[in-house]
């Protein structure tokens, strides 16, 4: 006759103890050491308890059972581990803690465990009762932590598409003139501030970690209290930058600092209030966005504030351009001393005096007063007469050329 190997030995003391174990006595007690240790203010929640209990009496009946030897480590398939993945998942609490659980459950466990061992009487040797039930219940949590965390990550990830989903109908339906109070629930689910005064942002950009980058520098640079961004089409991310109050002078040239150094062209609205400043500011953004890709020389931040006229005039572009023909005359021409005239009499419009225009472009007074001199002899006109016209077409003449 032969001796039973020492594995068949070490297998049936592990099932005969596990045939005698209680695994919903187990469950009782392991739950509240979880609850205790790992989420003691959700479990004051009767549901999330509930929940937290089912999944630890399907885990140790699985446990258990496999020990007993009724049940097979590919067949284990606990429903309400599932269940408690789901709920975690959906109340944001981080994998990293749903890991703890079962961690915290598995010591536990073995407490327990071991406990029940030491009161057996009969022949079996700790070894036997010790060794198979480690090594069975650290390939099973592996297992079901494999298949656990799976599905938190799924419901996850369709949680945040649904949220992001919900986010972008909303913020369609702001843009769209359909939504016009600032709820809060609205401004919950936008996770922006409708309240206060917005800022349109119009990013060249396709990627979108390189979007909320350039978004996060441009809230530190300027130091908005929020932001908000959506893509609007391919390679074009839009912005929000919200404020308590209207962004100045100090704020403008902050945010343009922050824009020029993230290295992305950048279109700006203008400041304004409410839902519907939030609108009128996108869609100065993109209007400037649009300006700066049909014209070369707009730089790469472009305020909406600085082209407004442009806009306004190059709504009808080919009667622009012939304005602008119309009034420069041979001031249009392509050649060094029309540019340098043109540059001249633009500041000198712009600034209000031949000294300060003098000092912008970095000439003497004298040579200000000569090329203006020389305007009028080629207009036939005094530029005073004249003057919001021949600053409008010298504002146009840069984006047409000569």
């Amino acid at each position: 006759m032969v001796a039973p190997a020492l594995d068949e030995i070490s297998r049936d003391a592990m099932r005969q103890l596990a045939a005698r174990t209680d695994p919903d006595a187990f469950a009782v007690l392991i739950t509240v050491d979880i609850a205790s240790r790992v989420w003691p203010e959700q479990a004051k929640d009767p549901d999330f308890y509930e929940a937290l209990a089912l999944s630890v009496r399907d885990n140790v009946r699985a446990i258990v059972a496999l020990f007993a030897g009724t049940l097979t480590l590919p067949d284990a398939d606990p429903h309400a581990a599932f269940g408690f993945a789901d709920l975690t998942a959906e109340m944001g609490i981080p994998v990293s803690e749903l890991e703890k659980g079962y961690w915290v459950g598995v010591q536990s466990f073995w407490h327990l465990w071991f406990r029940q061992v030491r009161t057996q009487t009969g022949p079996a040797t700790l070894v036997e009762l010790l060794g198979p039930p480690t090594s069975l219940l650290f390939d099973y949590i592996i297992h079901i932590l494999a298949a656990v965390v799976g599905r938190y990550d799924a419901t996850r990830a369709e949680i945040l598409r649904n949220q992001e989903d919900r986010r972008r109908a909303a913020l369609n339906q702001v843009l769209d003139g359909e939504l016009t109070q600032p709820t809060q629930d609205l401004e919950n689910l936008l996770g922006y501030r409708l309240r206060g005064f917005h800022l349109g942002v119009v990013l060249d950009v396709g990627d979108r970690a390189q979007a909320e980058r350039a978004v996060a520098d441009l809230v530190s640079g300027s130091g908005a209290r929020g932001s908000l961004l959506t893509l609007h089409g391919p390679g074009t991310w839009a912005a929000w930058l919200s404020f308590a109050a209207p962004p100045g002078s100090s704020t403008r040239a902050l945010l343009t600092e922050a824009a020029t150094a993230t290295g992305i062209p950048t279109a700006i609205g203008v400041p304004s209030s409410g839902v519907a400043g939030l609108r009128r500011t996108y869609r100065q953004a993109l209007d400037a966005t649009r300006l700066r890709r049909r014209f070369v020389g707009l730089g790469d931040v472009l305020w909406f504030a600085d082209v407004s006229l442009e806009l306004l005039m190059l709504s009808d572009e080919s009667t622009a351009r012939q304005f602008v023909s119309d009034e420069l005359g041979e001031l249009n021409a392509d050649d060094e001393r029309a540019a340098r005239t043109r540059e001249t009499v633009l500041a000198w419009l712009s600034t209000g005096s031949q000294s300060a225009a003098a000092t912008r472009l970095g000439v003497h007074e004298n040579t200000v007063r000569q090329r203006i001199r020389h305007a009028e002899e080629v207009l036939g006109d005094s530029l005073v007469d004249r003057r919001a016209e021949v600053l409008a077409a010298l504002r146009l003449q840069p984006l047409f050329g000569p």
